[in-house]
């Protein structure tokens, strides 16, 4: 193992040299050495991508990236490589989607400002790319950019529309009234929808509406959704010598965190939620507000957000045993006890309940 590392190193050493002295043949026999002995380490697919990108082989280029980012769990950098290449191939959809990928990594690494300018960039490759602009909609609500949001709202409910799915659409226009009650084009949007929809005639029984889920993803969009996943797990995860001092109700409060993060992750429902008086996308942020909150100890506003995302039609047991916690932090036992009884339903909540409610 050490020779094949040395050997490595001396081939990737010796490719970087020849890129840098634009011998691109060369550079490429260097990195094909190396990835022979190790195939999985992603610097060789880099100097190679840079050297197909010399001799313009573009897709080869395109190919050696895509691998680098996969290899190096979503570097960034060359997540932005491969964008370049897409667009400069004429792939605007797939760059779109990629940048798409590169704002879930940044969201996921608690980078706002960052994600919400690769999500923008998407959306300019690719004005119709349904799920950057639900992620716009979602962060600018979330950070009160209420202008912003209600930008989006209307571009959601604009490629609904156009798609054929009113109801949805409404719905949209529905939540960017609530931001901004008098603008006059949300007004006016939510008004022809309506008018749209009541010309429609009622589907025949068994008919499938047009479907509302957001366009298919790439296997570049996959690839890094699941890289931060897992790229999130591995940064909750401690030490076992640290996790031995949590006690239960302080392990179930990281539980109800997780899980709150993954409902904002969890892909768009596919219908309007029965009952529920807010979108999907309206309670995912104000969940991320009530965590904020939360984590700078804002207790009343945290609760508030929580609150108006459960009025909303949000039922996550975490939802409900982390408002349990916060009504405790108020003095608020009996409300508390409420939402206890709720979120105990997931059991992995009820010891915790239990000793929380013990202690106040």
């Amino acid at each position: 193992m050490a020779q094949n590392r040395a050997r490595f190193e001396k081939a990737l050493k010796k490719g970087f040299q020849y890129n840098a002295d634009e011998n691109w043949p060369k550079a490429m026999g260097a990195f094909r050495l190396a990835i022979s002995e190790f195939p999985k380490e992603p610097m060789p697919y880099v100097g190679l991508g840079e050297a197909c990108f010399g001799l313009k082989k573009l897709p080869k280029a395109l190919d050696c990236y895509k691998l680098a980012a996969r290899y190096s769990g979503g570097d960034l950098s060359y997540l932005r490589k491969v964008a370049d290449i897409q667009e400069r191939l004429g792939q605007l959809t797939d760059a779109g989607r990629t940048y798409m990928a590169a704002g879930e990594l940044l969201l996921r690494q608690r980078k706002f400002d960052e994600a919400i300018g690769m999500w923008q960039l998407a959306v300019r490759l690719e004005p119709g790319l349904l799920a950057a602009h639900r992620r716009l909609a979602m962060v600018f609500q979330r950070q009160n950019r209420l202008r912003d949001a209600v930008r989006e709202y209307l571009a959601i409910a604009r490629i609904l529309d156009d798609r054929g799915d009113k109801r949805k659409a409404l719905q949209m226009c529905q939540a960017a009234q609530r931001l901004d009650p008098d603008n006059e084009d949300v007004n006016m949007a939510a008004r022809l929808i309506r008018e749209g929809i009541d010309a429609l005639q009622k589907p025949e029984d068994g008919e499938e509406s047009a479907p509302l889920t957001a366009e298919s993803e790439d296997g570049m969009t996959q690839m890094v959704r699941q890289m931060a996943s897992i790229f999130a797990a591995e940064k909750q995860e401690q030490p076992p010598a640290q996790q031995t001092k949590l006690g239960p109700v302080e392990k179930a409060h990281q539980i109800a965190q997780d899980r709150l993060a993954e409902e904002i992750f969890r892909e768009e429902d596919n219908g309007i939620d029965a009952g529920a008086d807010l979108s999907k996308l309206e309670r995912d942020a104000l969940v991320g507000q009530g965590m904020d909150f939360e984590a700078r100890d804002h207790i009343e506003d945290a609760v508030g957000c929580y609150e108006k995302a459960i009025n909303g039609g949000l039922r996550l047991p975490a939802a409900f045993f982390t408002l349990g916690l916060l009504y405790l932090k108020q003095n608020r036992a009996d409300v508390a006890k409420r939402a206890f009884s709720i979120a105990v339903k997931d059991p992995v909540y009820l010891e915790a309940s239990k000793i929380a409610l013990s202690k106040n």
